[in-house]
């Protein structure tokens, strides 16, 4: 993995949970009609034919131009064919229709983080947990964010709440996974923080996996194991004091 490409955690909500709750329609052919398109269009997402659900989307919101959860689906087709600005429009509607709805506030700080947009990644990862504050993404991307911005105390502090609330979650998502690329990122430094707030959380395996991602990644500052309270339970351990010898 080249220096400036981060495999970041900014996975996008869960599409068939955002097609919850509707409100009720003056028409019943029309209410029929838009929630026809909004099942082929979470259909066609689930099948990964993000072009075709578009269109559903649209042809739904042709019904109901008020439905914020379906302006979300919308923006997510767009953000998985890289029409970052066209997602940005629809996560934007979204949450102007419903400012308590926290996924489209995820979704958008993806977009913002895509677009290099920092301060405004922080901002809509912080209100999506003000809103939800164990949403398992938001913490995790938050944390990762943080962390490669030169701000690893605070960033640890949300990597290490995803942890607690799903330790599985980065593996899990592997495939809603979005890459994106800057000169201020650097995946090594992630997987290494993710490596402490798994040992801090006392799961051996998944510090040790985390070491070898960030070793893999150029990650060469091996000394921070000792110094770096997280790793305490850990340094005796062998599989983790040899990463030690890497720096010897």
């Amino acid at each position: 993995m080249g220096k400036k490409t981060l495999w970041i955690a900014v996975v996008c909500a869960l599409f068939l949970a955002s097609c919850a709750g509707r409100a009720v329609q003056p028409s019943a052919g029309r209410a029929s009609d838009f929630d026809g398109s909004v099942r082929q269009g979470t259909a066609l997402m689930e099948r990964g034919d993000y072009g075709k659900a578009a269109g559903e989307f649209r042809a739904a919101l042709a019904f109901r131009q008020d439905s914020f959860r379906t302006h979300n689906l919308l923006g997510l087709c767009y953000l998985y064919q890289k029409e970052y600005d066209r997602a940005r429009e629809e996560f934007v509607k979204s949450t102007a229709l419903d400012p308590t709805f926290a996924k489209a506030y995820n979704n958008l700080a993806a977009v913002y983080s895509i677009k290099a947009q920092y301060d405004k990644a922080e901002q809509s990862y912080k209100k999506a947990l003000e809103l939800v504050p164990n949403m398992v993404a938001a913490n995790y991307s938050l944390g990762i964010l943080l962390t490669n911005l030169g701000r690893g105390e605070e960033g640890s502090v949300y990597i290490s709440r995803g942890v607690a609330l799903d330790p599985d979650f980065l593996e899990k998502n592997k495939d809603s996974t979005l890459t994106f690329s800057s000169q201020s990122f650097d995946a090594k430094e992630m997987y290494f923080a993710c490596a402490k707030a798994y040992a801090a959380a006392g799961n051996l395996e998944k510090t040790v996996d985390y070491l070898n991602k960030a070793r893999k990644s150029g990650f060469s500052e091996w000394r921070r194991i000792l110094t770096e309270k997280e790793f305490e339970k850990f340094r005796e351990e062998q599989k983790v004091k040899d990463f030690l010898k890497i720096e010897e």
